[in-house]
């Protein structure tokens, strides 16, 4: 009884390590498009990966590529690359006299943590004539988004229009 209640603590203990180490999650992809009359469409997407491309397709099989694509950086508090820097402060008051301080920044990361991956905001931008403008926001789900990250291209039915 006691050997089997020790291997089952040792095989829970085993599966609580793996799930520890475990990759985090990546953000779902999320996308909404944006109508601005007479001809331009605007797909925000925001997504685990950097946007490297994106393409429209009418229900009628004719493909269009965006005309241009922006890519968010994310705020410096969230990336990577931050560097050590050194800090000079000083205070003082009437009664305490002055003080002043070095101080050292080291940004350091936890080996044993991983690290939640951030959603990446994109925007692209399709040029249509008017008139398949007003067809996509009748029926957007008629329209497939092409959508290239890395070495990976995903296609999702059209946004609806906000």
């Amino acid at each position: 009884m006691i050997a089997s209640m020790t291997l089952r603590q040792f095989f829970i203990a085993g599966l609580l390590l793996l799930a520890a180490c475990a990759s985090p999650a990546e953000p779902p992809l999320a996308a909404s498009v944006e109508l601005q009359p007479p001809d331009l469409l605007i797909l925000r997407i925001s997504a685990g990966e950097a946007l490297e491309q994106a393409e429209l397709t009418a229900p009628d099989g004719r493909a269009f590529p965006a005309r241009r694509l922006v890519l968010r950086q994310p705020p410096e508090a969230e990336r990577d690359d931050r560097r050590p820097g050194i800090i000079l402060g000083g205070s003082g008051g009437s009664s305490s006299g002055l003080d002043a301080g070095i101080g050292l920044s080291l940004p350091l990361k936890n080996p044993f943590s991983a690290a939640r991956k951030r959603p990446l905001a994109a925007q692209a931008e399709f040029r249509l004539p008017p008139e398949l403008l007003e067809r996509y926001r009748a029926d957007p789900k008629a329209w497939t988004v092409y959508l290239t990250f890395g070495n990976a291209t995903r296609g999702i039915p059209g946004p609806a229009v906000e």
